[in-house]
């Protein structure tokens, strides 16, 4: 697969090409709230992984889900 189409192919730049979302940030938090469910599939499976911690938090998307952390979440709760 060339690097082009692996671009192409990313969920994230995806939104950013077709418009959905002005920058990159937008677009990985789209992303994430979008897919909520397979988000957290995927990151249970990681944490049952054989990943180090380190290993772990340099996953895509882990560091993706770090970098939004749950700010506005906790802030919906008060």
């Amino acid at each position: 697969m060339s690097e082009t189409n692996s671009i192409l192919e990313d969920p994230v730049a995806q939104l950013l090409l077709s418009g959905q979302a002005a920058n990159p940030s937008a677009a990985e938090k789209l992303y994430l709230e979008r897919n909520c469910d397979q988000v957290l599939a995927e990151i249970l499976r990681l944490v049952d992984g054989p990943l180090s911690n380190a290993e772990f938090r340099r996953h895509p998307l882990v560091a993706m889900l770090l970098s939004h952390g749950s700010r506005d979440w906790e802030d919906s709760l008060g």
